[in-house]
């Protein structure tokens, strides 16, 4: 698939993986992550969608968590597994997701449904409602705006990265639409948290399934 989008920004990933995993040490999303530990069981299984070099499977399983993380960046994914031998690190496409239903109590997607197209995300977030146990809980997070685009920015060394960018309404109604209920949803804006500061706006929604 040399013209599909995703094996285009997996390449640049692949060309920038060390300034990469470096980098996002910078951007470590401290209060989603907070949150999300208190939404999910002790000791529960979670999975780490577009995991790049491990950072939040190893934060997480330092908190006694079971975590498997995925990633189609296989300098990243290389990264991940030096970093932390003792995790599970797969090369798998978040459009193709390779574990039995209701395998887990957490799925922590940040920054990675954004690589896809819109009907490509809708699809993977109902993939995600299977994969969750009941009461599980899905953590997504994704730039605000609207519409798809390329980008070009200092973070990824000056290549280029495909982003679909959503609106909070937007993410709720394609998660429902999955059947999640929405726990938290909300805005903010990386200049108000890091530094380097970047302007970029982002959407941070929680969203459990129900049932037995």
């Amino acid at each position: 698939m040399p013209d599909d989008h995703v094996i285009r920004t997996v390449a640049v990933y692949d060309s920038i993986a060390d300034a990469y995993s470096v980098a996002m040490n910078d951007y470590t999303p401290d209060e989603e992550r907070i949150k999300f530990t208190k939404l999910i069981t002790p000791g529960g299984m979670i999975l780490d969608l577009g995991c790049a070099a491990g950072r939040d499977s190893i934060y997480y399983s330092s908190k006694g968590f079971q975590t498997v993380g995925v990633d189609l960046s296989e300098k990243l994914l290389a990264i991940a597994r030096q970093k932390a031998p003792q995790l599970t690190f797969l090369q798998q496409d978040v459009r193709d997701l390779r574990f039995p239903d209701t395998s887990f109590d957490g799925i922590w997607a940040c920054a990675i449904f954004l690589h896809l197209i819109q009907s490509e995300i809708k699809l993977a977030i109902k993939r995600c409602y299977t994969l969750l146990k009941p009461n599980g809980t899905l953590f997504v997070m994704m730039k605000n705006g609207k519409g798809e685009t390329d980008v070009t920015e200092n973070l990824s060394s000056g290549m280029t990265r495909h982003f679909t960018l959503f609106q909070p309404k937007e993410l709720e109604d394609v998660l429902k639409e999955s059947g999640f209920n929405i726990t938290e949803i909300y805005v903010w804006n990386s200049k108000d948290r890091y530094t380097p500061r970047r302007d970029v706006e982002w959407i941070s929604c929680f969203a459990r399934k129900y049932g037995v």
